[in-house]
């Protein structure tokens, strides 16, 4: 693979055509090692690969990143708790990613935290505008 497949060819691919499990598996990858998770996790799933599945939740979990998050929880048919919600929230805090802390506090029914983060981002758009 050279190039990764653009959105016709990856829905040929998904969708259409009869892939084996360890071919999906190295689109994954590869759609993983390009930095394009959402791909990588429907490829993932497609062949039910479970330990991809997990790599790039945990990446999710690392990064902040809610969005990723959601789609593998969807992809591993996977409720969390809100604890795990609001672990996930104060990693996107941590790294200034409050939109993403924003909803995974909501998520997690952390009411205090949902509103610490509403008072940053009110006071992050305060400092921009002149």
């Amino acid at each position: 693979m050279k190039k990764l497949p653009d959105y016709r060819e990856k829905q040929r691919l998904l969708y259409i055509d009869k892939r084996s499990d360890r071919e999906l598996i190295a689109y994954g990858d590869y759609y993983l090692e390009s930095g394009r998770i959402a791909d990588a996790t429907d490829f993932y799933q497609k062949a039910n690969h479970l330990p991809g599945l997990e790599k790039i939740k945990e990446t999710a979990e690392e990064t902040g990143d809610i969005m990723a998050f959601q789609h593998v929880l969807k992809a591993l048919k996977t409720n969390v708790t809100d604890d795990d919600w609001n672990r996930i929230g104060q990693r996107a805090y941590d790294l200034k990613k409050y939109t993403f802390a924003l909803h995974a506090f909501e998520k997690g029914n952390a009411t205090a935290k949902m509103e610490q983060v509403k008072s940053m981002i009110i006071s992050e758009d305060q400092i921009k505008t002149p």
